[in-house]
């Protein structure tokens, strides 16, 4: 799907193009591998259980554990594949990626229990066309990017409310 023909920006050549449909309809969330380890120092992705960032050194702070999260965004015309990083997909998830890690950990059941309670949410994003100049992307790259997310629902609760509701302490 070319997103030329529904931006409404990046006219500048090197900006990526913004697309804002009025209103979209999460159909699917991929809550099995939603978050990666990243350096707060220079954002670099680094894998499970490192200590430090082998690229900029940095040991301070520690790396720490931030969203990428994969949904299917339902439009008035078709759906299409968006990837939510940190800033937004917190929005939805209402923690750190660190929180909902332990907790999908202790509860068994939840990360599919989290996918559920997304769907059907209508929200208004802002999506940009992914950047093709880092290196190491993956996939997820190729996907659009959830610049922002806002649920329209007035009674709209974050993922993690939701699932302490589910999965009370005990």
């Amino acid at each position: 799907m070319p997103l030329a023909r529904c931006t409404s920006g990046g006219g500048d050549g090197g900006a990526a193009a913004i697309w804002t449909p009025p209103f979209c309809t999460i159909v699917a969330a991929d809550t099995s591998d939603f978050s990666y380890l990243s350096c707060l120092r220079c954002e670099l992705a680094l894998p499970d259980g490192a200590a430090s960032c082998f690229a900029c050194g940095g040991a301070q702070p520690a790396p720490s554990r931030v969203y990428r999260l994969l949904l299917s965004l339902a439009t008035h015309d078709r759906v299409v594949p968006v990837v939510l990083f940190d800033r937004a997909a917190r929005t939805l998830m209402g923690c750190p990626a660190d929180d909902l890690a332990r907790f999908f950990a202790a509860h068994p059941g939840s990360a599919r229990a989290a996918a559920e309670a997304l769907r059907g949410e209508m929200c208004r994003v802002v999506l940009r066309s992914p950047t093709r100049n880092r290196k190491g992307a993956g996939a997820a790259d190729e996907r659009l990017r959830a610049v922002s997310i806002v649920p329209l629902r007035d009674e709209f609760r974050p993922v993690v409310d939701a699932l302490r509701t589910l999965y009370p302490r005990g």
